[in-house]
Formats: structure tokens, C-alpha cells, sequence
């Protein structure tokens, strides 16, 4: 059996391996799209939106805080009615925070593909010419390829993000050079 695996690769591929064409290389995607200039703009927005955001859940939380406080004080002078009815009313505005709080994050993931995916497809256009410049076969994305490990000389991420800038300068909209990794 094991002679009719590496026909069977050799059938796939063929004649990369025997004629030494075979180049690889990998790009960290992730990393790139968030260090290019559109990028930081878009992460620079998005910043600002998860802080008004936050800013307003913590005064949300503290004023819950409050009450479930001023609440456990005031249960045992209350009447058990009292007592049952308050706790629910407790319960039922916790509850609606959670639901917003979850509310509010899947918003913000929404919002944040929506700022990025307008970098993708510009960035694999521009890596596919980086790569028939360099005479590459395959290039692999380091976060998703399950590339455990590569020579860093095998990485292309920073050429990818300088081949970016370059192409697309009018895109960045004033993105702050100091916020690459956020």
C-alpha cells in the first residue's frame, strides 16, 4: 500500500515536485488587515463605537449595582409580597441587561466585518500578484492553515501590508500610526 501514496501524490501534483517548482510561502491575513492603514481607520472607528458603548453599559451596571444593594438592605423589612415583587422586577432588568450586553457584542462583530471585508478582497488581489512575482505556488495563511510552523523568511505579511499602503493610500481615512496593535 504504501508505494500507491506517493503516486497518488505525484498524480496531484503534478510535476511540481519533480521538477522543483514547488514554492510556498504564508502571510498572517489577520495581522495584516489589522496593521494596514485602512485598517487601523477602520479599528480606530470601531474603537471609538465600543467605548460610547462600554461608557454607557458600566453606568447601566452601576445603577443595577445600586439597586440589587439598596434592595438586599431593604428585604428583611419588607413584606414577603413586596419582597417577591421587587426580586422579579431585580431579575427581569438584570435579565434585559445581559440581553442587551449580548445584543450590543454581536452588533460590534457585525460592525467590525463590515468595516474589514472591504479590505479582503483587495488584499487576496494583491497577494495573488505578490505571489506570481515571487514564483510562488501556494501561499498559506498562518492563522487559519493550520501551519504549525515556517521559517520567517517563508513570511510575506509584511510585504502584503507595504504592498497595501501603497496601492490603496486614498482608502485609509487618517488612521493613528500608534494604534497599530489594539
Amino acid at each position: 500500500m504504501k508505494p500507491f501514496v506517493p503516486a497518488l501524490v505525484l498524480a496531484l501534483v503534478p510535476g511540481l515536485v519533480l521538477a522543483g517548482d514547488f514554492k510556498a510561502a504564508y502571510v498572517d491575513l489577520q495581522r495584516a488587515v489589522q496593521e494596514v492603514d485602512e485598517g487601523r481607520a477602520a479599528m480606530a472607528r470601531l474603537k471609538s463605537v465600543v467605548d460610547a458603548k462600554q461608557k454607557n453599559l458600566e453606568k447601566e451596571q452601576e445603577q443595577l449595582k445600586k439597586e440589587k444593594e439598596s434592595f438586599e438592605k431593604q428585604a428583611a423589612t419588607m413584606s414577603d409580597e413586596a419582597r417577591t415583587k421587587l426580586g422579579q422586577e431585580l431579575s427581569k432588568k438584570l435579565y434585559d441587561f445581559q440581553q442587551r450586553f449580548e445584543a450590543g457584542r454581536a452588533e460590534l462583530a457585525g460592525l467590525e466585518r463590515k468595516e474589514l471585508s472591504a479590505i479582503a478582497p483587495k488584499m487576496e488581489a494583491l497577494l495573488g500578484q505578490l505571489a506570481q512575482k515571487e514564483g510562488l505556488t501556494m501561499v498559506f495563511d498562518k492563522s487559519s492553515s493550520g501551519l504549525a510552523w515556517a521559517p520567517a523568511s517563508l513570511d510575506l505579511t509584511n510585504e502584503l501590508i507595504r504592498a497595501y499602503n501603497s496601492a490603496y493610500k486614498a482608502d485609509a481615512k487618517a488612521a493613528p500610526k500608534g494604534d497599530a496593535k489594539k
